[in-house]
């Protein structure tokens, strides 16, 4: 463990180191595997200039997309009790998508996100690369960071939202790392580390939210239940302006607020040189395999694959 890593660990809360972009920085991203932000590392790119909702609305034409339609500002809702609400999606011209993110109440600005849920930008599996015909142009106003190795370059999403949007506290279950570009507006982020995993109590595996991902906790209004695990989990802020790249390990938890009047970013997952191995990437196994043997859906296994997450969990406190 690192001495930064150690001094957040015992204390409530660590803000992410800012480094400029160097020569052998991508092989300290493999082997620290501790957050960084490489500040103005995109600040050279043609969309830091040129993005806004006007200019995107003519890149990308009046096809129609889906979006997130939360019925708050946190995506996804799991202040709902019904899944269709939690996950509640939108459809419009992508033009009149951007132009609700920058008009109306700032209530109504933060119910809409768009993220490579509804559609991917680029990705590459089996050496393979496809791109998304709709959000192609995209690529020419970006480039993808040299310190991601091109032949393990998993996934590129784009996001876009207006104001106050905060997305729900969550690992990335494809275990890749993940380097996200904030190229308009900015963003505040806490991230928790694996080892953090009983504290983060994520949805649990046979129960009735499938975003097993993702915490039970809501961090803007902590559960009686989970507030004193929160309070006490070492969190690390990051706070990013426009040309900022965040590097997210794999396996970490994360959560944003987004902010400006037009919030854009695009971020790029990549498998590690050595995979890691912790409590959330051993859970996140469980859940695959239990996919993989039709378990996941099957009520008669759902006792089983409950008690195997809290025992994993609880193993993971020591």
């Amino acid at each position: 463990m690192s001495q930064q890593h150690a001094a957040c660990s015992a204390a409530p809360g660590c803000q992410v180191a800012r480094v400029e972009l160097s020569p052998g920085l991508g092989e300290r991203l493999e082997s620290e595997q501790l957050p960084l932000v490489i500040a103005g590392g995109a600040a050279r790119w043609p969309a830091i200039v040129r993005w806004s909702p006007s200019y995107l609305a003519g890149l990308l034409g009046e096809a129609e997309i889906d979006f997130k339609l939360s019925s708050s500002n946190v995506h996804p809702d799991f202040r709902q009790s019904e899944l269709r609400h939690m996950f509640a999606r939108g459809r419009a011209p992508f033009a009149e998508f951007l132009r609700q993110l920058v008009t109306g109440s700032d209530e109504e600005r933060a119910r809409r996100l768009f993220t490579g849920d509804e559609q991917f930008l680029l990705r590459r599996r089996d050496g393979v690369t496809s791109v998304n015909p709709l959000l192609g142009p995209l690529l020419d106003e970006i480039e993808v960071p040299e310190l991601i190795p091109r032949d393990r370059l998993y996934t590129v999403w784009s996001w876009f939202s207006g104001r106050g949007v905060r997305t729900w506290l969550h690992y990335d279950n494809n275990g890749c790392h993940n380097l996200n570009a904030q190229l308009c507006g900015h963003k505040r982020c806490w991230l928790y580390a694996p080892e953090q995993l009983p504290r983060m109590h994520p949805f649990p595996l046979g129960g009735g939210n499938p975003a097993h991902n993702c915490s039970q906790i809501d961090v803007e209004a902590p559960q009686p239940e989970f507030a004193a695990d929160l309070q006490a989990a070492p969190a690390w802020h990051a706070e990013l302006r426009a040309g900022d790249l965040l590097f997210i390990p794999a396996w970490w938890f994360h959560t944003f607020t987004h902010g400006g009047e037009f919030n854009a970013n695009v971020n790029f997952w990549w498998k590690p040189l050595r995979p890691s191995w912790n409590a959330v990437a051993a859970r996140q196994a469980l859940l695959d395999a239990a996919g993989r043997a039709g378990l996941s859906k099957d009520p008669a296994a759902a006792g089983a694959l409950r008690s195997l997450d809290a025992e994993l969990c609880s193993a993971a406190a020591g």
